[in-house]
This record gives C-alpha cells, sequence and structure tokens, in this order.
C-alpha cells in the first residue's frame, strides 16, 4: 500500500510539470500526452491509479484557475504527501470491516477499525469515494458518504445573527458567547504577526516553521468552535435557518482594524458547517442581506437607535440589540417568502428579566445568554 501511494505522488508531480510547462488544462488532453509515457516511466504503478493522478492534477489546476492563482504560480504544484482519492475501480468494502485494494503488483485485503458514528452512516447511506492517506506511520480511510436530503415541510423560520463579542445570537432569545476562545484568538493573532514580521526582515526559518504551525492550530480552534457554535443552534424546533450573508464584509473601504476584528470569528466556516448538518436534522440554511436590520425597529414602528448591546426603541422600551436584528432578518426572510406565496412563520420568544435600566425603563434583555463549553 505505501508503494502505491509513493507511485501515485511519483505519476502526480509528473502531470504537474507537464501541466505547468505547457498550460495545458483539458484533462482528454493531459490523459492523452501522459497515460502511456507513465506506464513506461512507472510500470509498477496500476492503470486505474495514473487515472486518479490525472484527475487530481486537473481539479488542482482549475481550483487555481478559478482562485486567479494560476498566473501567479512560479513552480509546479507538487504532492507532498502520501495521499489518493480512491474510485469503484480500485477499492471494494467486504463484510467484517475490510476493504479491499488494488496496489503495485495485485489487490490486498485491509482491516480497518470504525467508530460508531461510521457503522451508523454505513449501514443507512451509500459511500462516496474515500480518501487514503499515511500519516504518523499509519494508514487512514478519509470517508463520505451520499445523503439524500430529506422533503422538507418548513414549519418556522430561525434567524441568526452574528457577532465578535456575541459569537451567534438567536431569534429565541438565545446568545452564545465565549470569552476564552476570543483571548486566546487574539493572542494566537499577536503572536503570528511578531513571527511574520521576523520571517519578512530575517527570513528565519524557524519563525517561518513555528508560524506555519501557529495558523493550523488557529484554523482548528476556529472549526472545533463552529462545530459547536452549529450543535447548539440546531437545538431548535425551527426548520428553517436563516443566517446574514456577510459575503464581502471585509474589504479596503472599511479600515484594517475594521477587518482584523471581523476576522476573529470564523463566519464562513461556521455557515458552512450548519449547511451540511442541518439536512441530517432535517432543516436547511437560508442567507438573507442583513443590510438595516440592525436599525429598524422589529415591531414595525418607527426607527429606535442602537447603542452596542443595546436597541433603545422610539417608546422607549430597550430591547438588546441583536436579539432584535435577528427577528428583522426573519422576518425580511419571511416576507420575501409571502411573495412566493408562501409565508412562513417566525420562531422567536420574547425574554424579559423584569430589571430597570440607569433610565428607569423597561429593560428587555435576552437573559439566556450562555458560553460555550469547549474542550
Amino acid at each position: 500500500m505505501h508503494s502505491t501511494l509513493l507511485e501515485h505522488q511519483k505519476v502526480w508531480n509528473h502531470m504537474s510539470t507537464f501541466v505547468f510547462q505547457t498550460g495545458i488544462t483539458d484533462k482528454r488532453i493531459i490523459h492523452d500526452r501522459n497515460y502511456y509515457d507513465c506506464r513506461r516511466l512507472f510500470p509498477d504503478c496500476p492503470s486505474q491509479v495514473i487515472i486518479r493522478a490525472k484527475d487530481s492534477v486537473y481539479a488542482t489546476y482549475q481550483t487555481a484557475r478559478k482562485n486567479h492563482h494560476l498566473g501567479k504560480l512560479e513552480e509546479p504544484c507538487r504532492m507532498e504527501n502520501l495521499a489518493i482519492r480512491l474510485d469503484k475501480r480500485i477499492y471494494t468494502f467486504l463484510s467484517d470491516n475490510r476493504i479491499r485494494l488494488s496496489t503495485t503488483g495485485k489487490r490486498i485485503n485491509c482491516s480497518y477499525q470504525p467508530y460508531d458514528k461510521f457503522l451508523d452512516l454505513f449501514s443507512r447511506y451509500s459511500v462516496c469515494d474515500p480518501l487514503l492517506f499515511f500519516k504518523d506511520g499509519e494508514f487512514w480511510l478519509a470517508v463520505s458518504f451520499d445523503i439524500p436530503c430529506p422533503t422538507l415541510v418548513e414549519n418556522s423560520c430561525l434567524w441568526v445573527d452574528l457577532g465578535i463579542k456575541r459569537l451567534a445570537t438567536t431569534s429565541e432569545g438565545l446568545a452564545l458567547t465565549d470569552k476564552k476562545f476570543l483571548k486566546a484568538k487574539r493572542k494566537l493573532r499577536h503572536l503570528k504577526s511578531i513571527l511574520r514580521s521576523k520571517s519578512q526582515a530575517n527570513k528565519s526559518r524557524s519563525a517561518s516553521r513555528k508560524l506555519k504551525m501557529l495558523r493550523r492550530k488557529e484554523q482548528n480552534r476556529n472549526r472545533n468552535l463552529s462545530h459547536h457554535l452549529a450543535n447548539a443552534i440546531l437545538q431548535t424546533k425551527s426548520n428553517v435557518i436563516v443566517l446574514e450573508d456577510l459575503t464581502g464584509i471585509k474589504s479596503k473601504n472599511r479600515g484594517k482594524s475594521f477587518n482584523n476584528r471581523q476576522s476573529q470569528v470564523p463566519y464562513f466556516d461556521l455557515r458552512r458547517i450548519l449547511t451540511y448538518k442541518a439536512p441530517l436534522s432535517g432543516k436547511v440554511v437560508e442567507t438573507v442581506d442583513p443590510r438595516n436590520t440592525s436599525k429598524d425597529d422589529h415591531r414595525g414602528i418607527v426607527r429606535g437607535i442602537r447603542k452596542g448591546c443595546r436597541y433603545y426603541a422610539s417608546d422607549g422600551i430597550v430591547f438588546d440589540a441583536d436579539w432584535n436584528a435577528s427577528i428583522n432578518i426573519a422576518a425580511k426572510h419571511s416576507r420575501r417568502k409571502e411573495s412566493k406565496g408562501c409565508q412562513l412563520p417566525i420562531s422567536f420568544a420574547l425574554p424579559v428579566d423584569g430589571r430597570l435600566n440607569l433610565m428607569g425603563k423597561p429593560y428587555q434583555l435576552a437573559n439566556c445568554e450562555m458560553t460555550l463549553t469547549i474542550p
């Protein structure tokens, strides 16, 4: 198996060099120009492994083209890790937690150690092409499943307002925050800025290596936070979750300080995780333009004034600003549904703690703010 991954890596780098030197990104031409050469240069490599390497190289350069990185490449893309995306002609799942693989010379049967969630999904859904990779002296199999979207009968919509201090606030009055995460995130970003300046000024290899480790650590923490946030949001009974569309929130016109603050919270990662987790719970995720939702009063009266986390309504009542904005965006999504002939009710709660603010006016504030406990 190890030798097969090595052969796949060699073929991948050979085809990548061809694409870089010729500029050809057509999948058929890449196959015709390289298949028989690879069969001659790498005689131990199975033919289907060569085809999988060709597909992977094609996908890599197509991604670089779409992200406008293709013209900036100074050298060919290289595969440093040992990994291969399998297909039906290379692998077959057998009974008793075994899998049959095509390798250099022969087909072999391997046993794997599954966990409970894998066995549950494996018994109910069909398997997509898994990823086989070698890491820390062990072989790993990353398996994804084709889960059909269930028939959704929309009952009500829940809006989620995203922020920095309060990571997420729902229209049902749930406010999620994690001060430890934000503190650790600021510390990581400070260390990254110091290491970045050292690596650029002195070309320090140790600083570059530590910077890479910190980036990976930050990505892991962001992903862990997003999973916990998504799990907490999906506890609602509403099966339509509406998020604000924050695409392009960072721009040159807003300034560096604003962009740095917005980078603290992984908005896009949370949206991605919520989107693929929602169908498993019989829910769906929608997005709406959030403009003016923080300024309007959710009751439809004259606009009030927002100051920090409080919204001072025109009639003297003080609301939680994030909670007010969440109801506004849910109502915006509901009106959009109404224009299509299917109005959707809004799921919201009115949390009142009975306290008075300094102005002596009723202070209605979401009192169910909770701190995420992330291991």
